[in-house]
């Protein structure tokens, strides 16, 4: 058994602040934290932001969880993996990061492809090119801030700096690395090929780890500024969907994650580098070792539920947050009014190369409609990657969705319709700092194993059967769904063309 007082800490670097979690070892969300970075949130942040938050957050969740210092066994880092932080030799920032898509990188996703070839890219690396892809904004550096290129001696992503500045040391794991689009997933190795053709230095990237393995420990400096105890072991940690994927115990082949919230990510651990013909899901790294995954985003349809309650449902959601209600309750009433399948409306979600739209819209159709159909646009596009990654033969034989939207009983239960299989819930809302403390967990010997770790930690709390009748409905959207998806691509483009 392990130790009552042994707790352990999970950071999550998140793109629009701090999360921290203590954790007991079994489990027990001890104190939570979110901590934001500036009073002007925005797309280019400066990394010692984080680091800021960081500092008054341990303090204050220590506090907060009435745990001394010592009982912080170790610590666990998860974070954004689209951002990249340049630092000189003697450890200096030497520029703002960009979390998530840098839109002025539309040239250098050009050239990137150009350079390396599509073909080879994929082959290379766990995906195309885009925006938000690190090595994309490395290139953009190199063209636009010659000091910065010139001066930079190391490169690390989110966590990874977080780290650094506890420990000092520079590490990254398999899962943020792939993120990079310099990392090869088959070898589970930084690709020469990919760095001699993008000209960037090898001695810029750290050491890659598992993420479960000891890193550094908390240095001096960093234990006078956080109030932790010099010497605490700090892990290489994990990316943000790997953090969620180990916070459900999704770490070997058969298993799957989910999270409703944010991006709408999906995490399917594989037992080799195996590839998504369809390219609907991309092949990565999970942070656990000798595992891969299929993973991919978008499919919760967060940014439009936002549009729903910022801009559509406004006065009803004000009627909700004056009852103290959640707003998605109430989303979820209205669409619990209409049958599956929206009574024939479709909702196409925005993406890089597409737009927005409600294809079959008629006047029959209510503000429950336009709400369920949003809710069924990302179940169905999962379907679609599930029934791509069953042509080669992965099925995931258990979901489990997570976040913190998975409380919601009529979202999970589209899911589980749309998918034809069943749903376990876990709802939470801080998934990936959890995970990250998971992690920790199983490095000092509280457990013989991240296994274990989340065999006596993961506690679902729903199931959610998929109905025949339900199944059927949605079975018979997706020929539709194939039909538009495309022509939605290139009327984007059609009208981009005349802007």
């Amino acid at each position: 058994m392990p130790p009552p007082s042994a707790c352990f800490l999970g950071i999550d670097v998140a793109r629009d602040g701090l999360s921290l979690v203590i954790l007991s070892a079994t489990g027990e969300v001890i104190a939570t934290l979110e901590r934001s970075y500036s009073t002007n949130p925005g797309p280019t942040t400066d990394p010692q932001d984080w680091w800021r938050a960081a500092r008054t957050g341990i303090k204050e969740i220590l506090r907060r969880s009435g745990k001394p210092a010592n009982a912080i066994r170790c610590i666990g880092v998860t974070g954004d993996s689209t951002g990249v932080v340049c630092l000189a030799k003697d450890g200096r920032v030497l520029c703002p990061t960009v979390l998530g898509a840098d839109v002025r990188t539309g040239a250098q996703v050009e050239q990137l492809v150009r350079t390396v070839g599509l073909r080879n890219l994929l082959n290379l690396a766990s995906g195309p090119a885009t925006e938000s892809s690190p090595a994309v904004k490395l290139l953009w550096l190199r063209d636009n801030e010659r000091r910065v290129w010139h001066d930079t001696a190391h490169l690390l992503q989110p966590k990874d700096f977080l780290r650094f500045r506890l420990t000092e040391a520079l590490a990254t794991d398999p899962s943020d690395a792939a993120a990079t689009l310099l990392f090869s997933p088959r070898g589970r190795t930084w690709s020469k090929q990919l760095l001699t053709l993008l000209d960037i230095n090898p001695a810029w990237l750290p050491a890659v780890a598992a993420g479960q393995a000891i890193a550094g420990r908390v240095s001096t400096d960093a234990a006078r500024e956080t109030g932790l105890q010099a010497g605490t072991p700090v892990i290489t940690g994990a990316s943000h969907i790997a953090s969620v994927a180990v916070a459900v115990g999704a770490l070997q082949p058969g298993a799957a994650m989910i999270e409703l919230g944010g991006e709408g990510s999906f995490f399917m651990p594989t037992a080799d580098a195996v590839r998504d013909p369809q390219g609907r899901l991309i092949s990565t790294c999970h942070t656990v070792a000798g595992t891969w995954a299929l993973a991919g985003s978008g499919f919760a349809s967060g940014g439009a539920i936002s549009w729903l309650t910022d801009q559509v449902l406004t006065a009803e959601v004000a009627q909700a947050r004056r009852a103290k209600r959640d707003p998605l309750d109430l989303l979820a009433e209205l669409a619990a009014e209409v049958p599956p399948g929206a009574d024939g409306l479709l909702f196409l979600p925005p993406g890089l190369h597409t737009i927005a739209g409600f294809v079959g819209l008629s006047y029959a159709h209510r503000r429950g409609h336009l709400v369920r159909a949003v809710l069924e646009s990302g179940a169905l596009a999962l379907r679609q990657a599930l029934d791509s990654a069953a042509e080669i033969k992965r099925r995931p034989e258990r979901i489990t969705v997570t976040g913190a939207f998975a409380g919601n009983t009529l979202w999970c239960q589209i899911l589980a319709d749309a998918l034809d299989h069943t749903i376990h819930a876990l709802p939470c809302g801080n998934s990936s700092a959890i995970g990250a403390a998971m992690l920790a967990s199983s490095a000092v010997g509280i457990h013989k194993g991240i296994e274990e770790a989340c065999a006596k930690m993961v506690k679902t709390k729903g199931v959610h059967h998929p109905r025949k009748a339900a199944t059927e409905a949605y079975s018979s959207l997706l020929p539709s769904l194939a039909r538009f998806s495309p022509a939605a691509a290139r009327t984007a483009a059609a009208l981009e063309a005349t802007a």
